[in-house]
């Protein structure tokens, strides 16, 4: 059984499809170490400072995907929000959504990898993205008439999820983000197309510990029977498990790679299953 909405491959040619990611737009600052990390001392390392943000790591897959994307998102207009706008902007997505705040700091997340190229821990300053309300998102011309398909990410206000997804007409697709932040989409499962989550984020809402691909599968299962149409859970060197429209679950296991970094791998996932969705 194959993954649903998994292309096996690009055509030459894609339909036409527009999409509205509404989600983070932040810089992440990645320090990596070669060795464990050092608590009250100087750890050797690299600091590297890239584009980020869940829903902003999603419109640029899909928009490098060739699939025409819109992000509504905020930032500030410092130096962090003006490189992300460039850089949005560069791969395809169109920011004029995105508002500006003047005088405001850009949302920043800060994330520590270790040798093993996973995350040891991390920080985010994302109260900007609180601006991001309901009216806010009204006068910067959400919804777009034209958007097939929406997707959301959970770093975004309660009142934001229960503003779009009362009224959304098109399939939602939905990032967890985060075991905390996963919990905002409690009350609106059965208004998800697709829901993608990590193993930590399905066990909090399914409320059932993930030891195992078993236990995950039947994690998704459990989703799906609580509204959510297609769960897909990364199980990170195990591959993902899923459950599809008719409650079909199965799993796919990774190929081995040598793991450079992890972040942002979950956002590429879910443009990916973005795309099998324009392709359906």
């Amino acid at each position: 059984m194959n993954p649903p909405l998994a292309p096996t491959a690009l055509p030459g040619h894609l339909p036409s499809c527009d999409v509205a990611v509404v989600g983070a737009a932040n810089m992440d600052i990645m320090v990596h170490t070669a060795t464990g990390l050092a608590a009250s001392d100087s750890n050797p390392g690299r600091i590297l400072c890239a584009p980020g943000g869940v829903g902003r790591n999603v419109a640029e897959n899909l928009a490098r995907l060739g699939l025409r994307t819109r992000l509504f998102s905020v930032v500030g207009d410092d130096v962090f929000g003006q490189a992300l706008l460039m850089a949005t902007r560069q791969a395809g997505v169109d920011v004029s959504p995105v508002r500006v705040v003047g005088g405001a700091s850009s949302p920043s997340y800060l994330a520590w990898h270790g040798a093993d190229g996973d995350m040891l821990a991390a920080v985010n300053a994302m109260g900007l993205l609180d601006q991001l309300t309901p009216d806010a998102l009204r006068e910067q011309g959400y919804p777009p008439a034209q958007a097939r398909m929406l997707v959301l990410d959970c770093n975004l206000l309660p009142s934001v999820f229960e503003s779009v997804l009362e009224t959304a007409s098109a399939p939602v697709f939905v990032d967890a983000v985060s075991v905390v932040k996963c919990e905002k989409v409690r009350p609106w499962l059965h208004r998800i197309h697709l829901l993608k989550m990590n193993q930590r984020e399905a066990s909090v809402l399914s409320g059932q510990p993930i030891h195992a691909v078993g236990d995950a599968l039947q994690a998704a299962r459990t989703l799906h029977q609580a509204g959510v149409r297609q769960v897909v859970i990364s199980l990170g060197a195990q591959g993902a498990c899923w459950c599809d429209e008719q409650g079909r679950t199965g799993h796919r296991p990774a190929t081995p790679v040598e793991v450079v970094n992890t972040a942002g791998a979950g956002d590429a996932l879910l443009a990916g299953l973005v795309l099998g969705c324009a392709l359906d």
